[in-house]
């Protein structure tokens, strides 16, 4: 996987904050047999795990005949985003979380459940309610894509599968950890000692987060084992973790497990600091490391990130 310097990954979040980049009309000719069907099928050919049968990867929007004029990756395709990426002249978005807000990820706001409890074994459903008046935001969003001829492709499980975790290295790796990491454990790095405080500032500033971020633990602590979560994790991935390391960065967890855990932790004595950064921050180096693999898949395509950037803010910041 190609590898980033600190200041290439502050390059490239920046450029795609500051202002929408376009891909080279040439280029984009020379690729445009392609389908978003045809780069699928190398994506699965080439993603180097099996494929799975139940998973929330594929097309989830968009005709899959469409031929490609360029790919954009990122960590959510908000609308901000497919602005950006309609702009610059590409037509297929690739995420690693859902377009449409729902682990579903389909187009249409999700059909209430019916209430009661489950039906016995062989009962006949009820009759599927009818669907509520339409959404605006969902509207508004399926209006741009079909305007835009735009094609969105989830890519989640497969590409958190690879060896080693892309969301993983590529979250060191903006972080200048890459040297640092402990032998055969993609998650855990050993680094110079520093404090909680200057790590959170550390990541506020080269993940570009500010309101997102939360921290339980003395700032003032000093750490040198720092374990990674990106991504949403449960509890249990914490409680194996937190033996070896001083400190866990993490994008998204349950505030009622693994928060509260630690602060009872912390409470204790123990020096320990849990340090969330939220679920789509800290999978965006992770999306522009894809970026890169996705150049070996379909060469010649002009293929950028874009990231969503922290959807929170703080009174007074």
């Amino acid at each position: 996987m190609t590898q980033f310097t600190r200041r290439e990954f502050a390059g490239l979040a920046a450029t795609a904050v500051a202002a929408p980049f376009a891909f080279a009309p040439a280029r984009v000719h020379a690729a445009a047999a392609l389908t978003a069907q045809q780069l699928f099928d190398a994506i699965k050919a080439q993603i180097g795990v099996a494929w799975k049968d139940e998973t929330v990867d594929g097309i989830k929007a968009g005709e899959p005949g469409t031929a490609v004029t360029g790919i954009v990756t990122t960590a959510l395709p908000t609308l901000d985003v497919l602005r950006q990426a309609a702009k610059a002249g590409a037509n297929v978005v690739i995420a690693s979380q859902p377009a449409f807000y729902s682990k579903a990820d389909t187009r249409t706001p999700p059909v209430p459940r019916p209430p009661g409890p489950p039906l016995p074994a062989g009962a006949a459903p009820p009759p599927s309610p009818p669907p509520g008046p339409p959404d605006p935001v969902f509207n508004a969003k399926n209006a741009f894509i079909d305007e835009h001829r735009l094609v969105l492709i989830r890519l989640s499980d497969h590409w958190r599968a690879r060896t080693a975790d892309p969301m993983a290295t590529g979250f060191a790796e903006a972080l200048g950890w890459t040297k640092h990491q402990v032998a055969g454990n993609p998650r855990r790095y050993e680094v110079p000692a520093l404090t909680v405080e200057a790590l959170v500032a550390a990541l506020g500033k080269t993940l570009d987060v500010n309101g997102g971020l939360r921290i339980v633990g003395d700032p003032k602590t000093s750490v040198t084992t720092i374990g990674l979560l990106p991504g949403s994790t449960p509890i249990q991935a914490a409680l194996e973790m937190l033996p070896g390391v001083d400190a866990i960065v993490a994008g998204e967890v349950r505030e009622w497990e693994s928060v509260e855990y630690v602060r009872d932790q912390v409470a204790s004595g123990a020096k320990k600091a849990l340090i969330l950064v939220g679920r789509i921050a800290s999978e965006e180096p992770g999306m522009i490391a894809c970026a890169e693999w996705l150049k070996t898949v379909a060469p010649g395509l002009p293929i950028r990130h874009i990231a969503a950037g922290d959807p929170y803010w703080r009174p007074g910041r």
